[in-house]
C-alpha cells in the first residue's frame, strides 16, 4: 500500500499551486506606470477612412461645383419702377473651399444670366412711357463667401455668413415702345402690354397721335419712342452695365457631410443685386483632409 501523503507535503503542494495562481490571476491589471503613461498621453481613437469627424486644429479643401437659382421678385422692382416684369435666372460654376475649425472660405468663378422680357416703366414716367425690354444679359463673376458653421454632429451643420463678388457683363438689352394689348386683340402680349410696330403704328396701320407709340423713331437715350433699340452701355453713356455685382447677405446653407471626402450644402439667402437665390452645391476633400 502507498502511503498517505504527509501534512507538510499537502500544505507545500496546496502552496506552490497558489504561488503559481498568483500572477495569472493579476497579469490582466495595469502597473502604475502605464496607468499614469496612459492618463497623460489620452487613449488614441483610431478613425475610418471615410470617417466625416473633422479636426479643429486642421485644414481641410474641398473642390466643387454649384448651381443657383435667382428670383427678382416684382415688389423689389417695384421700389424704383411703376412697371415691371419679375424675373428669375440661374447662376453655376465652380468653388474652392478652404476650412478650419467650422469656418470657411470659399473662392468661387460663375456664369449668371440676367434674361428677361416684358414690359417696364421708370418711377414718375406716365403709362405712354411704357416699354418692353428683352434682355439676354449675362456676365462671369469672381468671388468669395465667409461661412460661420453651428454643428449638430459630424454630419451636419448650419452655415451663415455673406457673399460678394463682381462680374464683366456681356449681351444685349432692347427697348421697344408699348402700347395696351387690349387695343389689338390677338398681338403679341407680355404682362398686359403689346410692342409698337413703329412710329403711331401699334396694328400695322397708323392710327394717329393718341398717346401712344411716339410719332418719331430715336436711338437710346434720346427723347421720342424707342423701336428695336439696342440700349448702351455705362460706357457709352446708357443704362446697361459693363460690371455687376454681388452681395449676399445673408448667405445661409445646410452643410452635410455623410463621409469624409464629401460635402454637400443646401442653400439659400439674399443678394442685393439679383434678388433672392436658392441652390446647392457638391464638393469633394483632397489634401488637409488627410
Amino acid at each position: 500500500m502507498e502511503a498517505a501523503p504527509s501534512a507538510d507535503t499537502t500544505a507545500n503542494d496546496a502552496g506552490g499551486t497558489q504561488a503559481e495562481a498568483a500572477p495569472e490571476e493579476t497579469s490582466g491589471l495595469l502597473g502604475d506606470e502605464q496607468v499614469l503613461a496612459e492618463e497623460e498621453l489620452g487613449t488614441e481613437i483610431v478613425r475610418s477612412s471615410t470617417d466625416p469627424y473633422e479636426d479643429p486644429t486642421r485644414n481641410y479643401y474641398f473642390l466643387g461645383f454649384f448651381y443657383d437659382h435667382h428670383f427678382t421678385p416684382q415688389f423689389i422692382l417695384n421700389l424704383f419702377t411703376d412697371e415691371s416684369t419679375p424675373a428669375n435666372n440661374p447662376a453655376l460654376g465652380l468653388q474652392f473651399t478652404y476650412r478650419k475649425d467650422g469656418f470657411d472660405i470659399i473662392t468661387s468663378l460663375w456664369y449668371q444670366s440676367y434674361f428677361v422680357e416684358g414690359p417696364f416703366r421708370g418711377s414718375g414716367d406716365t403709362e405712354f412711357e411704357t416699354e418692353i425690354i428683352d434682355s439676354n444679359l449675362k456676365a462671369m463673376f469672381a468671388g468669395v463667401t465667409f461661412l460661420w458653421s453651428t454643428e449638430f454632429n459630424d454630419i451636419f451643420s448650419i452655415q451663415y455668413g455673406i457673399g460678394l463678388g463682381i462680374g464683366a457683363v456681356f449681351g444685349n438689352m432692347y427697348r421697344d415702345e408699348a402700347y395696351p394689348a387690349d387695343r389689338t386683340p390677338g398681338s403679341e402680349s407680355f404682362g398686359g402690354f403689346s410692342r409698337c410696330n413703329g412710329p403711331r403704328d401699334p396694328d400695322g396701320s397708323v392710327t394717329g397721335n393718341d398717346g401712344w407709340c411716339d410719332p418719331v423713331a430715336v436711338g437710346d437715350g434720346m427723347n421720342g419712342g424707342h423701336f428695336g433699340v439696342k440700349a448702351r452701355k455705362w460706357t457709352n453713356g446708357g443704362s446697361v452695365p459693363n460690371v455687376w455685382f454681388r452681395a449676399a447677405l445673408p448667405h445661409l446653407a445646410l452643410r452635410i457631410k455623410p463621409i469624409k471626402q464629401l460635402m454637400f450644402r443646401i442653400e439659400g439667402g439674399f443678394d442685393l443685386f439679383s434678388g433672392f437665390f436658392v441652390g446647392g452645391s457638391l464638393n469633394v476633400g483632397f489634401g488637409g483632409n488627410e
